[in-house]
């Protein structure tokens, strides 16, 4: 196994701790059988927020986006590295700042280089705060 598929055992296997970590999580209000790759029972770390979607690593480590309306949120923090914008609908877009770029995660499930070490750059930062 390759040290990305070690990373993401290891973020969706985490037990979350909204008191220890400073992290916005969320957890899935129902299973859903148009969503197999999301557990009821498991707490996601939100990634970032896009077009008040949420960004979360899913069960198979992928970083799809989400309808919020999925979701209970069980903390609500916002991290401070976010960057925040309003769209014209008003609705919200917050990502770490190393994200938050134009075509960023197109990129990345292109599988290009420098967007990919970005992204688990960001992950193992926030897995490394949670330890």
């Amino acid at each position: 196994m390759n040290i990305t598929g070690m990373n993401i055992m290891v973020l969706v296997g985490l037990k979350l701790s909204s008191r220890k970590l400073k992290k916005m999580i969320v957890k899935l209000k129902l299973k859903n059988p148009d969503y197999p790759d999301l557990s009821d029972k498991q707490s996601y770390f939100v990634l970032g927020i896009e077009a008040d979607d949420f960004r979360i690593l899913n069960d198979h480590g992928k970083p799809y986006l989400y309808s919020s309306a999925l979701f209970n949120v069980i903390d609500s923090h916002e991290p401070n590295d976010w960057v925040v914008e309003i769209g014209d609908g008003g609705e919200r877009y917050a990502y770490p700042e190393l994200l938050n770029k134009v075509g960023f995660f197109e990129d990345f499930f292109e599988q290009k280089n420098e967007q990919t070490s970005i992204f688990w750059h960001v992950v193992n930062k926030m897995l490394s705060e949670a330890a």
